[in-house]
């Protein structure tokens, strides 16, 4: 064995380690974590107002979070979710990868404060392009249970109920409920997807409304996402040359520009048509250049995207400030006259 098979060989050995590491984490660390985000082992089995509407299904996690406000002023704002109300406060850029067409108010509007039982709190807009087949295509979330001020209960998805506190603020509970998905792909699916994106969109949304109830800004300041937006253009720009600059290569950027061409047209959301860009040319990179490495470039790409949207709330400015980081270290020894090959 020469010396580059055995640097080869350390380098798939210590990937392999790492990223069996990161699956053991999220298996064993990180779904009980999100399951019951922010609460105690007494909060997670006590009964909330909404329990009792039948909407099917177990529960399947607890989340809670202490607002600095009454339960008035929280419910303001957790009343006006739905997409064709004021969004739901969380990434839109992610939503809308999904042409949904969600985009977030931060202002109270009169006309949504009211919710009645059987209404329909829309998840995508009315003509969904991927809301095929019509008749069991579910749209959104219909009202099950609703108590003003107190509790909205969605059929499949679960219970917020607001609690006051001793100190005049808000206990905020968000209580999942559903059913196991059919088959081992179904189950797979949900375990490594949609288990993780529900509570990264829940617990962005619940950050938000804490932050809008008590006055704040539901965000980062303005120059600093025009900041991490950089990122992301330079990052889109930086893998786009690179596969462009590979022989006969150009041609697939046709992919990813027609997808992000699709987002614009059905969600006008530039934002998120950058970050299909993004997402596109980057599994395009890793296929063409990585090779026999692509297992090691995709497991640490869902590594730094998974601690990303886990533990950043504000998760498209840390995206666009690693993006800055990473082309600019990589585009270091260009500028330097170095040929990168």
């Amino acid at each position: 064995m020469n010396k580059a098979e055995r640097t080869w060989l350390a380098i798939t050995g210590t990937s392999f380690v790492i990223i069996l590491a990161a699956i053991a984490a999220y298996s064993l660390l990180a779904r009980p974590f999100f399951a019951n985000w922010g609460t105690t082992p007494q909060e997670r089995t006590r009964a909330v107002l909404g329990d009792d509407a039948w909407i099917g299904g177990v529960v399947t996690g607890t989340r809670a979070i202490t607002v600095k406000a009454p339960p008035t002023k929280v419910w303001e704002w957790l009343i006006q979710i739905g997409q064709d109300r004021a969004g739901f406060y969380s990434h839109t850029w992610l939503e809308n990868l999904t042409l949904a067409d969600i985009h977030n108010t931060y202002a109270i509007r009169p006309e949504w404060q009211t919710r009645q039982a059987k209404d329909l709190v829309r998840g995508v807009k009315p003509d969904y392009l991927f809301g095929l087949p019509k008749k069991t295509f579910l749209p959104g979330w219909k009202v099950a249970f609703v108590a003003p001020g107190e509790s909205l209960t969605l059929r499949n998805w679960g219970t917020f109920a607001l609690e006051p506190t001793a100190d005049g603020g808000t206990r905020f509970y968000a209580r999942s409920r559903g059913g196991p998905p059919p088959g081992i792909i179904g189950r797979l699916f949900s375990f490594w997807l949609l288990e993780p994106a529900h509570f990264v969109m829940e617990r962005t949304m619940m950050v938000r409304i804490e932050r809008l109830a008590e006055g704040r800004r539901p965000g980062p300041p303005g120059w600093l996402e025009a900041v991490a937006t950089f990122g992301f253009a330079a990052a889109a720009l930086g893998a786009a040359l690179l596969i462009t600059l590979r022989k006969r290569r150009g041609l697939w950027l046709f992919v990813p520009g027609i997808y992000a061409g699709l987002i614009i047209k059905e969600t006008a959301d530039l934002r998120a048509a950058l970050a299909g860009f993004l997402a596109l040319t980057l599994i395009l990179v890793g296929v063409l250049f990585f090779k026999r490495s692509w297992w090691i470039y995709f497991g640490f790409l869902w590594i730094i995207t998974c601690g990303v949207l886990f533990f950043a709330t504000d998760a498209w400015t840390v995206f666009g400030l690693v993006f800055l980081a990473a082309t600019a270290l990589l585009a270091s020894p260009a500028l330097k006259g170095r040929t990168i090959r």
